[in-house]
């Protein structure tokens, strides 16, 4: 339980157990980062697929399988406002822009819960589920955070499993925290998974005996509190703030001990501190060891949660940022772990999702969870006590507290502009260029930041091609000669103050209006270029190759020589059509994702150039026989 030496990352537990599928996830999260959502789909498909850090290295047209088959099946609901700039533009994001859904909180604070629910299909057509609860973010970053793996069957059962309405209850809500309607694919999704996971009997981990799901942030929520018997508390967030102290910590007659970052608590009045019995910080020179990975713990990082945390996403495997309160009373511990801060905030205006786990006080209490040394031999080769120094005293400056005070204005700025709608009307003004407008389609106010310089550009554009914003006027900006590939709904938002010379980017999703219905056969003819690339995916496709093996077998130089060109891997339209009858006989439902493929080809004379030669031949007859089976007919001989 909180053992640092044990370390897996969130990708590793999005994969679909053995010999099962994954049919279609829902995600939520504060913050955003776009290329870790395209890794995602990675993660689903192939099993090795990715770096140290979670990022992927695979060939960049695995990831262009991944984001055809799997992109559709993922929803991720996240904070309006919060999804960070790439440091370049990718066109495969294109893909992904009906993936996400902007959500606002209902009573006010931040939408901030981190979890997952999956759902999975073996070769039986049996469902599972596995739901994920974490401290973390979709994204790359690496700080110290908590993840916990709940797995389960869903049960032919009528009622529903009681501890689970919460969760039921939760999904059911998410739908109307966007303030634009859902596909009507995703509406039904939502309901199914409302209806399914209150009869998943979720299995309760190791060292404790039940669990119980505490959703915050809506009207319908049972409020929070510690059990009436706590008698010692070890918190563990990276941001508190006086109001959580006085609610849960002043408010129990119990030994609290805190684990947070020096800069929150920094800014904290010394009266407050002193309500604490010990004060924790990770020391950053401490480094545990590695051990085989369990799903326990992942790092992590996210941008300012109760629109507090920063926005450097590029440090190292240091820095707190998990999530988790650990309660003793009598001979139990309660450990709560997810999403919320130690800030009242987040117990009482934000959307959070906490998971309660009840066990035995020996096993997983206050004590057992920091191990102290001196209290006996301990368990592991590290443990969390070994990470962890007291707390001494700095100052908070001026300029940082103007700083974070701007940086929340920003915030409010993002919600102001979700309230409007806004939508992009593409233009057709000129052969192969677009016009994107940006307009709003509801009358909302918008209150910029005092001083605040506004730049709005399309993802796809530089920041030398920004535009001012007219917010005064229906039409709030204008952008020409965009190309087709360049058409995204993904723009980027820079609001700048000169007083303090500092400047905060957001990217917002504003869907397109009458946008072009070739773009994903551009998209195809930027990524496979000439035939090798056609045929190489097409390849992949049809095959059962990790990534790592894909790439390792198919790369090319360039060269037909027999030894380091195509045809020393056999790669030629007779590989292809033996691995059209393979997977027609073993995968058939690889002939579906060819069948989408070629026909998006065919639509132009460019792309019809691009397949094989001869492919009419073996494709016809293995198409026929695959459509006979998709209706039921028998194709025995």
């Amino acid at each position: 339980m909180l053992e640092p030496q044990i370390r897996k990352l969130l990708f590793d537990s999005l994969a679909p157990p053995p010999g099962c599928r994954l049919d279609w996830a829902v995600g939520t999260t504060y913050s955003l980062d776009l290329i870790a959502l395209l890794a995602a789909p990675v993660a689903f498909a192939f099993a090795d697929w990715q770096d140290q850090d979670g990022k992927p290295v695979v060939d960049p047209l695995a990831l262009l399988k991944a984001t055809r088959q799997y992109a559709d099946r993922i929803l991720l609901f996240h904070q309006a406002g919060r999804i960070h700039v790439p440091a370049s533009y990718q066109p495969l994001l294109t893909t992904l822009e009906s993936s996400i859904a902007d959500a606002v909180a209902p009573l006010g604070g931040s939408f901030h819960p981190k979890v997952w629910f999956l759902r999975f299909v073996d070769e039986d057509d049996a469902v599972s589920y596995r739901f994920l609860c974490l401290s973390r973010n979709m994204t790359f970053d690496r700080s110290w955070d908590t993840m916990l793996s709940l797995e389960g069957s869903l049960s032919n059962r009528k009622k529903a499993i009681a501890r689970n309405h919460p969760l039921g209850k939760f999904v059911e809500s998410l739908p109307a925290l966007h303030k634009r309607a859902l596909s009507p694919v995703w509406s039904e999704r939502l309901t199914q998974l409302a209806n399914e996971i209150r009869r998943v009997d979720f299995q309760c981990p190791a060292s404790f005996d039940d669990i119980a799901f505490w959703p915050l942030g809506f009207d319908w929520c049972k409020p929070f509190d510690f059990p009436s018997d706590s008698r010692a508390i070890l918190a563990i967030s990276p941001f508190v703030d006086a109001g959580f102290v006085k609610d849960y910590v002043v408010a129990h007659d119990a030994a609290v001990q805190l684990l947070s970052r020096p800069e929150s608590l920094d800014c904290l009045p010394g009266d407050t501190l002193q309500s604490f019995d010990k004060l924790w910080v990770l020391d950053e020179t401490a480094e545990p060891e590695a051990s085989d990975p369990e799903p326990v713990t992942s790092s992590a990082d996210e941008q300012r949660a109760d629109t507090d945390e920063t926005r450097d996403a590029t440090s190292p495997l240091l820095g707190l940022h998990a999530k988790a309160y650990i309660v003793d009373g009598g001979w139990n511990s309660h450990v709560w772990t997810g999403s919320a801060n130690a800030t009242r905030a987040a117990f009482t205006k934000n959307v959070e999702v906490l998971v309660e786990l009840i066990g035995k006080k020996s096993r997983c209490g206050t004590e057992a969870i920091l191990d102290r040394r001196e209290n006996g031999p301990v368990a592991h080769p590290a443990s969390l006590a070994d990470l962890l120094k007291p707390y001494q005293r700095g100052d908070e400056t001026d300029e940082t507290k103007e700083k974070r005070t701007f940086e929340r204005a920003v915030d409010r700025l993002a919600r102001n502009l979700v309230d409007c709608a806004p939508v992009a009307l593409c233009e057709d003004i000129s052969t192969g260029d677009y016009g994107l407008v940006v307009k709003p389609t509801r009358t909302s106010r918008v209150v910029v930041p005092k001083g605040a310089v506004l730049r709005v550009w399309p993802m796809s554009l530089s920041a030398d091609q920004a535009s001012g914003i007219a917010f005064e006027t229906d039409e709030w900006c204008r952008f020409s000669c965009v190309s087709l590939l360049g058409l995204t709904s993904f723009f980027v938002w820079e609001v700048h103050s000169e007083e303090l010379d500092h400047s905060v980017r957001f990217v917002l999703n504003i869907p397109l209006v009458n946008a072009p219905e070739n773009r994903n056969e551009c998209l195809l003819r930027h990524l496979l270029s000439d035939k090798t690339k056609v045929l190489r995916f097409l390849l992949l496709l049809l095959s059962d190759f990790d990534a790592s093996e894909f790439s390792k077998f198919f790369t090319t130089t360039g060269k037909h020589d027999g030894e380091n060109g195509i045809l020393a891997h056999g790669l030629s339209e007779s590989t292809l059509f033996e691995s059209l009858l393979r997977a027609l006989d073993r995968s058939p439902e690889h002939i579906d994702q060819v069948e989408q493929i070629i026909a998006d080809l065919q639509q132009t004379p460019e792309g019809r150039e691009l397949l094989p030669e001869d492919l009419d031949a073996i494709w016809g007859p293995i198409l026929e026989v695959r459509r006979r089976t998709r209706s039921g007919v028998r194709t025995d001989s």
